[in-house]
This record gives C-alpha cells, sequence and structure tokens, in this order.
C-alpha cells in the first residue's frame, strides 16, 4: 500500500523529472471488506493467539515437521543493522541479521527470477477455477479473500501464489482485528479510513504475524507480499527506524522460511540496500512517480525480481501512449517486472508492450 508521508532523507531521489506523489483512496484494494468489518472485529474480541515466537524463531513442539535449518545457535541484533551485501546473497538461501542463513525444509526457497511477468490482484478473490488470464507463473493475491481450494487451482495451473497481507498497520475488517493490544495501536494511516499504524516491536504484534504468515501457509501459499514496512519513514507513533525495520523483516523473514515460504519487501526503499540478502524479492509501488532511482538495483544484482506497480491516470482502461509510457519509461528499472494497475488493484491489467488482460474474479 502506498501512503502520503515525506520521503526519508535516506532515500535517493533522480535528478530528473519529479511527479508528485498520487494520493491512493482506501477503497483501493478491498471494496468488499467493509460489510463484515464491525461483525467481524465484535465477533473475534477476546479471542487468545495461540503462536508464540521469540524473535530468534527456534524451533518449538508446534512448528511444521518440515522447520528450517538455521546456520546458527542464535541470531543477534546488532546496534547497526545489517545485512550481507547483495553481491554475495546465495540465491534461495536467506541472510537474516546477524548473518543466519536459513534453509527452509533443508532445501533452497523459492527464488523468482528478475524479468519474470507477474499479475496482482486484491481487491477481489480470483476465480481460479477458470483458465487464470493472463496466463503467468507469478500471482499476488490477498490472502484473507482466498482459500486454500482457490490457491490449489491456481498450483494446478502452474501458478505460484505470493499472499499480501499488512504487516505494519491494524485494518479494522481483518478478522484478527480484536487480537491487537490498544497499546500497540498508533496513528492512523493517511488516506487510509479504517487502518492504524502498529508496533512492529510489540511481542503481541509479532505473534500477531506470525499467525497471519502460518495461515498463509496453512493455505498453501508459496510467498507472503506483507505491506506496509515503511512506517518507520513516517510518523507512527512509535520510535521506530531503519534498524528496527530491518530487525523485524528479519522476523517476518525467518517465520516465512520456518513453513517453506519466500517473502518480499514492499516499498521501505530507504532500507533496501541492506534487505536485499533478507528477502527473496521486493514488491515497489509508484517506483518512476516517486523517481525512486537505482535503490533497488540490488535485488536485479542478486538475481531477485522487483515486481513494479505503476498507477496512471486513465487507469483502467483508459491509459493515453504518453502516460504508457512515462510508467514504462526504461531508467535504472531494467530487469523489472512492470505492471500498470488502476488504484483498487482489480483483475484488470496493462503491460508495458500494450497488451490488456482482465483476471477473473469473484464480484
Amino acid at each position: 500500500m502506498e501512503e502520503i508521508h515525506e520521503t526519508s532523507s535516506s532515500t535517493r531521489l533522480c535528478d530528473e523529472e519529479k511527479l508528485p506523489p498520487r494520493k491512493i483512496p482506501w477503497i483501493r484494494r478491498h471494496p468488499y471488506r467493509t460489510l463484515g468489518a464491525v461483525a467481524g472485529t465484535i465477533a473475534l474480541l477476546g479471542i487468545t493467539l495461540g503462536v508464540g515466537l521469540s524473535v530468534g524463531l527456534t524451533n518449538s513442539g508446534d512448528a511444521p515437521e518440515s522447520s528450517p535449518t538455521i546456520v546458527s545457535a542464535k541470531r543477534s541484533a546488532p546496534a547497526v543493522a545489517s545485512a550481507s551485501p547483495a553481491s554475495v546473497c546465495k540465491p534461495g538461501v536467506l541472510s537474516v541479521l546477524g548473518g543466519v542463513n536459513v534453509y527452509a525444509n533443508s532445501t533452497p526457497l523459492w527464488q523468482p527470477l528478475p524479468g519474470t511477468p507477474w499479475q496482482i490482484v486484491l481487491s477481489s478473490p480470483v476465480n481460479a477455477w477458470k483458465p487464470m488470464v493472463p496466463a503467468l507463473s507469478i500471482y499476488d493475491i490477498d490472502m484473507y479473500g482466498n482459500n486454500a481450494l482457490n490457491i490449489q487451482q491456481m498450483h494446478l495451473q502452474g501458478i505460484k501464489v505470493i499472499c499480501y497481507f499488512s504487516a505494519g498497520s491494524w485494518e479494522v475488517w481483518r478478522p484478527d482485528a480484536g487480537l491487537f493490544p490498544p497499546q500497540d495501536l498508533g496513528r492512523d494511516l493517511s488516506g487510509w479510513p479504517g487502518e492504524r499504524w502498529v508496533n512492529t516491536d510489540s511481542k503481541n504484534v509479532r505473534d500477531i504475524m506470525a499467525e497471519r504468515i502460518r495461515l498463509a501457509a496453512e493455505k498453501g501459499c508459496d510467498a507472503v507480499d506483507p505491506d506496509n514496512m515503511d512506517g518507520f519513514e513516517t510518523n507512527t507513533g512509535f520510535p521506530l527506524n531503519a534498524n528496527t525495520a530491518l530487525d523485524y523483516l528479519s522476523f517476518l523473514s525467518l517465520t516465512a522460511a520456518k513453513y517453506n515460504m519466500a517473502i518480499g519487501l514492499k516499498n521501505a526503499g530507504s532500507i533496501a540496500a541492506n534487505a536485499t540478502c533478507m528477502v527473496e524479492f521486493a514488491i515497489v509501488e509508484s517506483y518512476i512517480a516517486h523517481a525512486e532511482c537505482a535503490i533497488y538495483q540490488n535485488f536485479i544484482t542478486a538475481g531477485k525480481p522487483v515486481f513494479q506497480i505503476e498507477y496512471p491516470l486513465g487507469a483502467p482502461g483508459f491509459v493515453s501512449t504518453q502516460a504508457l509510457k512515462q510508467s514504462c519509461k526504461i531508467n535504472r528499472n531494467i530487469g523489472f517486472s512492470e505492471v500498470i494497475k488502476s488504484k483498487e488493484l482489480g483483475g484488470w491489467v496493462e503491460y508495458c508492450d500494450g497488451t490488456v488482460f482482465n483476471t477473473p474474479t469473484y464480484t
């Protein structure tokens, strides 16, 4: 999700033309979600969370049979968080804080290749009982909106499934909204009614996110797309910074690897250089509109894809040739996997070669 806030001073900007950040309305991803929002929250008040993961994520009794091999007794959290340089990232192997290498099920994690085409559909569940259009190998879908049978049908069509959830915000419409303690809820997200930043340093929040990742694994997701990782770049109401963001990403990465799932970095360009070896891919919104230059090139160098989303005027269906050219401007984004989307991230998608598709969804 793209939230309007000031760009961090550590984020490099292009010297050429800069387009103003685009305000994206709250309806963008989930127009269907508000109907059950209040009821879902009330119904789940008082539910206790049964999953507790320590920062080190040592194997526990309730871990799946295929738990990861962690090449270290315990990972550390250095004063200045850092990760291995992109040039020494091992394909399919996660390197988290402290230099810990993680193998899921003693085998490398799924590692998509740079330039692999993809589609992202978040506003409605996809209808995978029909042939998926476009016929691609990677789809990003909402974890809560799609059930295990839907994901199974996608697998039968040769599709790797990335499952979206928000890792940095509380959303009133989610079924586990009642599990967040009040003290872990921060400021509202600008332009997103019903969402508040969360304290990503809180054990309560991390337990909830660990359970979300477990649910993604239970549904059969191949990877997770944790949104709102860039809260440290704005005023969340909590003392978060780049170091805490990297520590949180390290926690999420270890948790995903426990279930043999890959994970991506969503936006948060100011930590991209240090996060390259912690994840298997990056997803960036409005890369060109925000003129974020070459800050994600480490991923391409490391053999990891950057999935790029642009929201030009006229989408869906009326994107001018000039707007398409601007959104697809090849300027230090060679090798990126671009999609042109409308703000609600529905089934409509356009690619830089001008082809247009409408992925079947349940509306």
